[in-house]
C-alpha cells in the first residue's frame, strides 16, 4: 500500500506555479484563461479559493492512488462545470432562446448576472482543469490523462449539447426526437466518466519522491 500522501500546500503551490506557465503558453486558450485569472486580483482571488477546496478534496485521502481518483473526479466535475457558458459561446442562438435556457439552468436568477455569473465559473473551472492536467502528468505521472479528459469533455460537450436543444424543445412546447440520441450519447459520457475513474496511477512513490521536495509528503 502507498503511505505517503501529498500535502494540501503543495498542490496549491504547484497549481499557482502551473497558471503562471500557462500565461505563457503556446496555446492560445490556456494563455487567455490563465491571463484572465492572473490580470483581475478579484478573479484571482475567487480562483484561489476554489481551487484551495478542490485541492482539499485531493489531498484527502490517505493513498497517493487515492488522491489520485479525486484528482480524477474533480476534473470531471470541472468539464461539467464548463458546458453551460461554452454551449452559450459556441452556439449563435438568437436572445430569447438563449434567456429560456439561462433560465432552465437558473429559475431564480436575472438572465445578465447569471451570464456574468457563469464566465466567471467557467474561467475558474477552466483554470483548475489546466492544473489538474499538470498535476496528472507531472505528478502522478500518467500521460494518457490529458487525451483522456478531451475524450470526456467532447462526449460531455456532445450530450449536453442535445440537451439543451431538448430543453428548449420543452420549453418551447415543440416535439422533439432527440430523445434517443440523449440517452446514447449520456451512456457513451457516462462510460468514459466510469473509465476514467477506474484510472490508477501509473506513478510510484520513489518516482514521485524524485521529482517533488520530500517535505512535501507526510
Amino acid at each position: 500500500m502507498l503511505r505517503s500522501i501529498l500535502k494540501h500546500q503543495f498542490l496549491i503551490e504547484e497549481s499557482e506555479h502551473c497558471i503562471e506557465q500557462a500565461s505563457h503558453s503556446e496555446r492560445r486558450s490556456e494563455r487567455l484563461i490563465a491571463r484572465r485569472i492572473l490580470e483581475n486580483e478579484k478573479q484571482h482571488r475567487s480562483w484561489q479559493t476554489s481551487h484551495c477546496r478542490l485541492m482539499k478534496f485531493v489531498a484527502g485521502p490517505s493513498t497517493f492512488d487515492a488522491q489520485f481518483h479525486n484528482l480524477r473526479h474533480t476534473a470531471i466535475d470541472l468539464i461539467n462545470r464548463q458546458a453551460l457558458f461554452q454551449y452559450l459561446t459556441d452556439n449563435l442562438i438568437p436572445v430569447q432562446r438563449r434567456r429560456v435556457l439561462v433560465k432552465a439552468f437558473h429559475p431564480h436568477a436575472g438572465y445578465s448576472d447569471t451570464v456574468i455569473a457563469e464566465h466567471g465559473e467557467f474561467l475558474k473551472a477552466a483554470s483548475s482543469t489546466i492544473c489538474a492536467t499538470h498535476l496528472a502528468e507531472h505528478v502522478w505521472n500518467d500521460d494518457a490523462f490529458e487525451q483522456d479528459l478531451a475524450e470526456y469533455a467532447d462526449a460531455y460537450g456532445s450530450y449536453f449539447c442535445v440537451y439543451c436543444d431538448w430543453v428548449l424543445a420543452e420549453a418551447e412546447q415543440r416535439e422533439s426526437s432527440t430523445k434517443p440520441l440523449l440517452l446514447f450519447l449520456k451512456k457513451e459520457a457516462m462510460a468514459l466518466r466510469s473509465a476514467l475513474l477506474a484510472t490508477s496511477s501509473g506513478a510510484d512513490i520513489a518516482a514521485a519522491q524524485d521529482r517533488i521536495t520530500s517535505n512535501w509528503f507526510h
